[in-house]
């Protein structure tokens, strides 16, 4: 009988512990590619670079695949040489459909009626709840779930850059929650 109880209580653990470990976002930079295939077929990630660039340095990456009510995201965030952080603040500038300077997902949301959401940091740390004004959050896309009529922005998508000229920092980021 104590060998059966054992086995559950282990059972138990190694459940408990397997279902806390899929909480847990991907921060391995070394799985980039790999999440980033995964969420392809979202179209959500078109405009990420389809791996590291060379150059780039204090490459963080952050994906989650969601659970339950709460959303998904990829980010990856890294330092470039200026004048390619330049030459993608000038496409980003052209590209985006809206944009707002520091902040988080519902700056614009909650400043105008026809704002979109963007994205939390989740690469900046775990105690950073939105980024500094010096990132300009660039969002390409943005759509409220189909059938959310009346919900707002309860569930939905969003895709863009965050650029700080200031750090030479570029971040890619899609969101789906």
């Amino acid at each position: 009988m104590g060998t059966l109880v054992l086995i559950a209580v282990l059972g138990i653990a190694w459940v408990v512990y397997a279902f806390n470990k899929a909480l847990d976002p991907v921060e391995s930079v070394d799985q980039y590619e790999e999440m980033l295939s995964e969420w392809r077929p979202s179209g959500l990630v078109g405009h990420f670079p389809s791996s590291v660039p060379g150059a780039a340095t204090n490459v963080v990456f952050s994906s989650f695949p969601g659970f339950l009510q709460g959303g998904a995201h990829i980010q990856l965030r890294m330092v470039l040489p200026e004048a390619e952080v330049h030459r993608l603040y000038e496409h980003a500038t052209k590209t985006a459909n809206q944009h707002q300077d520091g902040g988080n997902s519902v700056t614009l949301v909650n400043q105008r009626d026809d704002g979109l959401w963007s994205t939390n940091p989740h690469t900046l740390g775990d105690e950073v709840f939105v980024f500094p004004v010096d990132y300009r959050i660039f969002i390409f896309d943005a759509v409220p779930a189909p059938g959310a009529a009346g919900h707002g922005w309860n569930h939905g998508e969003s895709k863009g850059m965050v650029v700080s000229l200031q750090r030479n920092e570029v971040l890619y980021f899609a969101e789906n929650w």
